[in-house]
């Protein structure tokens, strides 16, 4: 695999002590088919901003029968719930050396409650660089990942298929 897990990354007991606004917790989150489904239509819409909505589908639904939808966020994730639902889950890998954040994801109905800060504090203490792609067309997401301390690095264009995705690169060190 071109990744690394790096098995020294752990979670210090501190992040799953606090349950506020979420408890967060670590396992098999994927027998969650609701929150798969929303995750799904998240994908759609941010794949849409560079390749329209049907194209996007397309991809998508490629991805999922092929299993590889939700395969690169195994490593080393953590999940927020409330009330026994879950509400949003991050994940990153090790590659070369450098914490990649690969999913930060908060269920819509769950937004604005802090919990994206709560599950991005947990990578916090656990990495001390952390790195993530955000799209050019999300402006309040990189804003969100400036106010926890992320710096640009630089804008990287990666192909998708036939698609030119943009991204700000985006860095934090402890």
């Amino acid at each position: 695999s071109q990744y690394e897990h790096n098995m020294s990354t752990t979670f210090p007991a501190r992040v799953f002590a606090q349950t506020i606004p979420a408890q967060l917790r670590q396992g098999d989150w994927m027998k969650e088919a609701a929150f798969l489904e929303t995750l799904y239509h998240s994908w759609v819409d941010q794949y849409a901003d560079y390749m329209g909505e049907p194209q996007a589908r397309l991809h998508v639904d490629e991805l999922r029968q092929q299993g590889r939808l939700y395969d690169h966020h195994d490593p080393l994730t953590v999940h927020a719930w409330i009330d026994e639902q879950i509400v949003g889950v991050t994940a990153l890998r090790t590659l070369q050396g450098i914490d990649l954040i690969t999913m930060l994801e908060v269920h819509p109905d769950y937004r604005r409650r802090a919990i994206g800060s709560q599950l991005l504090e947990a990578l916090c203490c656990a990495s001390d660089t952390l790195m993530a792609h955000v799209s050019v067309h999300k402006p309040r997401v990189l804003e969100f990942y400036q106010r926890h301390g992320f710096h640009v690095l630089e804008k990287e264009t990666v192909q998708h298929g036939i698609h030119a995705l943009e991204f700000d690169v985006v860095a934090r060190r402890a």
